[in-house]
């Protein structure tokens, strides 16, 4: 009889007591009805808020360039988007309106991730590693909900897929002919998909290390394998924010010699723990009282030197800070450090499910309700993009380039997407696309402004004849003029 994942944890204990105690109860329901809930949860609120989340920033950009040339938007050779671009993509060629279009991109990302809980939960037999990645997802999410594009958690989803199989390998004596080959292709998408993502995976080998310490040849296999990825990504397909970010990575190892604990970084990140990320800090608390009480040291020092050290890395590269959304993405790691070692060790073995099952559950409702309660800010962007086309509808010329100085910073947070996010909005909601920018630099879009038949952003000036014009309904052919 094949024995699916709590099985193979629970025989590789060394005691019968622990082997007892982990095979008491089939938690398998429970976590899928859990998954059921969180991921139904977040695609109602991927289509409810779908505004929020597709005029804003990237996403309204890529929309515009998916769009425009009818192909996938890929950025920085990470690849791993092309997943969630299919759905825009597919919406496009069978003819969808804008609003069905956007809307569609907006729930992909929560298809995306719970078809890689139920791939790893039913698919791959795992329990615990489905735990984690729902865990994973529910811990921290909060900004990021709305700020969707990122490719770390994308990529994420490769790595918990490879870390559940790469766990049934090493507890299975005859591991899958086709083991070699998908972990080999979910290691290539990996190393290309976000440069952070190597600390996960650095992570994720060295755990797998301590839970197979008789397999530890295998997994120093795979170490390997995915380092040649990676290492091939960075000879041969290095890009510019990627050398940016790893940059930032070495001078953190060299030391700035700054005071650690006086950077404006460190002192938001104390905020958002305990404001937004506060179960966090509950799984952190748990897994110390669990590791010391079974005296399992190395994986306790795994935890916290990834956890510290990760932590301390992000906020020394942004030690001013930067906006919560854009922080909150490079974070989200934190949920791997702590909450894989909630689901792999801590999960299967206590006995205390009155306790543990409704802890995950009250986890999952308030991560929804977090998400939830957050969109008044990203609600409030979008009635002040509203305000500024009824404000100016009635006038001469609709086509304006507005300075960065005369817009409220703290409710657009950034700017440099403006052009993309007004011309979705509008045509989504008025039928009609407008053009308007935000000017960044004085006299940044002079050299386009006197060209009527152009749509104007922050990358180039686009002719209306070129660009498909059932997306693109600009009807006003008057040039740009400033709104002062």
């Amino acid at each position: 009889m094949p024995k699916n994942s709590i099985t193979k944890f629970c025989h590789s204990q060394t005691g019968s007591n622990e082997r007892n105690a982990c095979m008491k109860t089939n938690t398998t329901p429970f976590v899928a009805r859990s998954g059921i809930l969180a991921y139904s949860g977040f695609l109602m609120l991927s289509i409810l808020f779908y505004k929020e989340r597709t005029a804003f920033l990237d996403i309204s950009y890529h929309l515009f360039c998916l769009l425009r040339d009818g192909d996938y938007a890929i950025q920085n050779d990470r690849f791993v988007a092309a997943i969630t671009q299919t759905f825009p993509l597919t919406g496009a060629r069978l003819g969808w309106s804008l609003q069905h279009i956007a809307m569609a991109y907006s729930a992909g990302f929560a298809l995306l991730y719970a078809g890689a809980f139920f791939v790893i939960l039913k698919g791959l037999k795992n329990e615990r590693m489905a735990l984690a990645f729902l865990l994973f997802n529910v811990l921290m999410t909060t900004h990021t909900f709305y700020w969707m594009q990122s490719e770390l958690p994308q990529g994420a989803v490769m790595l918990f897929i490879f870390m559940a199989m790469l766990d049934n390998a090493l507890g299975d004596e005859n591991p899958n002919e086709m083991y070699g080959l998908l972990a080999g292709i979910l290691l290539f998408v990996i190393s290309f998909a976000h440069p952070l993502l190597l600390f996960a995976m650095l992570y994720g080998f060295l755990f797998m290390g301590l839970s197979h310490p008789e397999k530890w040849r295998s997994v120093v296999a795979s170490a390997l394998a995915f380092m040649f990825f990676y290492g091939v990504k960075r000879a041969f397909f290095k890009t510019g924010y990627d050398t940016q970010a790893m940059e930032e990575v070495q001078r953190f190892l060299e030391g700035n010699g700054v005071n650690y604990w006086q950077l404006k970084s460190v002192k938001n990140f104390w905020s958002y723990l305990f404001h937004d990320y506060y179960f966090l800090l509950i799984a952190l608390v748990i897994m110390t009282a669990f590791y010391v009480n079974r005296r399992r040291w190395a994986k306790l020092l795994l935890m916290y030197v990834f956890t510290m050290g990760y932590a301390a890395l992000v906020n020394i590269n942004y030690p001013n800070g930067a906006e919560q959304f854009y922080l909150e993405n490079q974070y989200l790691l934190l949920a791997v450090f702590i909450g894989s070692p909630i689901a792999i060790d801590f999960w299967p073995e206590v006995s205390l499910r009155r306790y543990t099952m409704p802890l995950l559950m009250l986890s999952v409702l308030l991560g929804l309700t977090r998400v939830y309660f957050q969109h008044h800010t990203y609600t409030t962007r979008l009635n002040w993009l509203r305000t500024t086309m009824a404000n100016t509808a009635d006038l001469p010329n609709k086509k304006l380039v507005i300075p960065a100085a005369s817009v409220p910073h703290d409710t657009l947070l950034m700017t440099w997407g403006s052009a993309y996010e007004f011309w979705l909005l509008s045509t989504i909601e008025q039928g009609e696309s407008r053009s308007i920018i935000i000017e960044e630099t004085m006299g940044e879009f002079d050299w386009a402004m006197p060209n009527g038949k152009a749509f104007i952003t922050k990358w180039g000036a686009y002719d209306y004849a070129k660009l498909d014009a059932r997306y693109f309904i600009f009807k006003d052919e008057m040039p740009y003029v400033k709104k002062r």
